[in-house]
């Protein structure tokens, strides 16, 4: 099954269900699809043998940084030069089509990848899906070598912001929000559309 949902559709937990919970209160969610891709693309590309072998001898009674230092390069070069079934790539990009901007983030995550269209969006889901493999990323999860899965977002909006810290606090949208879905969590937007939703425990 194609997994690349508009947000009313998605199955999810954390942040995508923060969103749609949002969403359905009224507020003003930006146009947002999940995508669920990860396992099925990284089975395809053999990804999970291979980036386990580039990790073969780094983990031991102490960790080895150089050889670290070189298994992520490779292991995010693999993933950004692997490639999607080609009716995956063709029903992306249908399914975006006349869309755009986006920004492209993981879920929970407030670091984001800017498209200008839905081809540039395709190239910018691999992106953020090498970039579990940074070397900070591996050494808080370890030691589990993969994530246990890569729900990533593609969020239209009017402009795109500037590649850093574009996304905003909003401090009187974070209390409403709070209030209605009874929990804490903070809000950010751009140009007044809520992009991010944080839960003040995390994720």
């Amino acid at each position: 099954m194609f997994e690349l949902s508009p947000l009313a559709q998605a199955a999810g937990q954390g942040e995508v269900f923060l969103l749609k919970r949002a969403q359905d209160l009224g507020f003003p969610v930006g146009g947002t699809w999940v995508v669920g891709l990860w396992e099925e693309f990284a089975r395809l590309n053999n990804l999970f043998e291979r980036i386990g072998r580039l990790f073969q001898g780094v983990f031991g009674v102490r960790i080895d940084e150089e050889r670290l230092l070189l298994a992520v390069e490779e292991a995010k070069r693999a993933v950004r030069e692997s490639y999607l079934l080609p009716e995956r790539s063709e029903m992306f990009l249908e399914v975006l089509q006349g869309r755009g901007p986006f920004l492209v983030r993981r879920e929970g995550e407030g670091t984001y990848h800017l498209a200008r269209n839905p081809q540039e969006a395709l190239f910018a889901l691999k992106r953020v899906w090498a970039e579990a493999f940074r070397a900070e990323a591996i050494l808080e999860r370890y030691p589990t070598l993969f994530p246990p899965s890569l729900p990533v977002l593609v969020q239209e909006v009017t402009t795109l912001p500037p590649p850093e810290g574009g996304l905003l606090e909003d401090p009187f949208l974070s209390l409403d929000l709070s209030q209605a879905l009874g929990q804490g969590v903070v809000a950010y937007t751009w140009e007044g559309t809520l992009l991010r939703i944080e839960s003040v425990h995390g994720g």
